[in-house]
């Protein structure tokens, strides 16, 4: 629970308001035992004593705003929501009381309620961690209103206020994952037999390795939307997945080489064949595959990679090194551009530099 330092002061208003209508102290001393309660996180106690203090001052907004307060961190949503309903009767103007208000309307689905009360405050609610509650909190019922564009929007900008914050990052996925499902749910039911549908089918059956029913899915979408764009590339990872042999090898190739006259250049394609090439011992025509993968794409770190290793086979270790070099300058932690540019080093006689290498290639082990 967000630290409500501006409602515990509504203890020492509300000790002043009942003093008119005090049995022999007991408001002031309710409302001591309600401080000390509630400082402690002594919910029940809290509650006892600020229920005592609404039989002896039932107008007394700031008494109902505390109950709300203790309430909601007893987690009791719905008693917090009519208490802190009517403390905003009685005093409209009472602070924070509507921003705590808005969250209990959210947790309670009632959503309209929530945005019509949290969004104003969000913009201009200064403590941090409170912020990020109420934002999340407005994202979600914005979302649970179908208002998705002002729920990614709320989202991108906890994403930049919070960006390494578990409960925004897994917020925030969660409503793309929850828009997406809505959206393949309306698609299924708008076109159920179209490429689509059979092309996000396939997907999922890739996500979960089962390859047969993957292929049979990209196989129908291809066959209603011959040009799809990717679904000949994953035809062939799928192919690749359930088989190395050379059957499988040629039937992904074919596959890869369908995807380059749809999109001709696609450097994932190009990667594919050239990695096929380099297998099956087909150097040059391995270069000029991963050489096209990597003018397309060219931070593709593989396909570097992939070049070095050929250029290895081929016996051009210094070409190789200046490869390795330029992975090594975008990403200095991979460990295999270091072991291959060892290797490389040695192969050229460098002992210092081939022992730099491998020992840096140990560390990232």
């Amino acid at each position: 629970m967000p630290r409500w330092t501006n409602l515990l002061v509504f203890l020492f208003v509300a000790a002043h308001a009942v003093c008119a209508q005090d049995r022999e102290g007991e408001g002031a001393r309710y409302s001591q035992e309600a401080t000390a309660a509630m400082q402690a996180k002594n919910w029940p106690a809290a509650a006892r004593a600020l229920r005592k203090l609404e039989q002896i001052a039932p107008e007394v907004a700031e008494v109902h705003a505390n109950l709300g307060l203790v309430y909601y961190s007893q987690n009791k949503v719905a008693e917090a929501a009519a208490e802190l309903e009517r403390a905003l009767r009685i005093n409209p103007q009472i602070p924070d009381a509507p921003v705590l208000l808005g969250l209990c309307k959210a947790e309670l689905g009632q959503e309209d309620d929530a945005i019509r009360l949290l969004a104003p405050q969000y913009p201009r609610t200064a403590d941090r961690e409170l912020r990020r509650m109420v934002g999340v909190r407005l994202m979600r019922a914005y979302s649970g209103a179908g208002q998705f564009a002002r729920a990614a929007e709320t989202g991108e900008g906890l994403l930049r206020d919070y960006p390494n914050d578990a409960e925004v990052l897994y917020q925030v996925a969660q409503l793309h994952a929850d828009r997406s499902y809505q959206i393949m749910k309306q698609l299924q039911q708008s076109a159920p037999h179209s490429a689509w549908v059979h092309f996000a089918s396939a997907q999922v059956q890739d996500s979960l390795k089962h390859y047969d029913a993957a292929e049979a899915e990209y196989r129908k979408a291809l066959e209603l939307k011959p040009d799809l764009p990717v679904a000949h590339y994953r035809l062939g990872r799928v192919l690749l997945g359930q088989s190395q042999s050379p059957e499988s090898l040629r039937a992904a190739a074919e596959q890869f080489r369908l995807e380059l006259g749809i999109s001709p250049e696609n450097a994932d394609a190009e990667y594919e064949l050239g990695e096929i090439a380099r297998e099956q011992g087909d150097l040059a025509g391995a270069l000029e595959h991963l050489n096209r993968a990597v003018k397309y794409h060219p931070g593709f770190v593989e396909a570097q990679i992939a070049i070095a290793r050929t250029l290895l086979k081929q016996g051009k270790a210094q070409e190789a090194v200046e490869s390795l070099q330029a992975v090594l300058r975008v990403t200095t932690d991979n460990k295999t551009a270091h072991y291959l540019l060892g290797t490389a080093y040695r192969t050229l006689g460098d002992a210092e530099a081939s022992k730099r290498e491998f020992e840096a290639y140990k560390r990232l082990q």
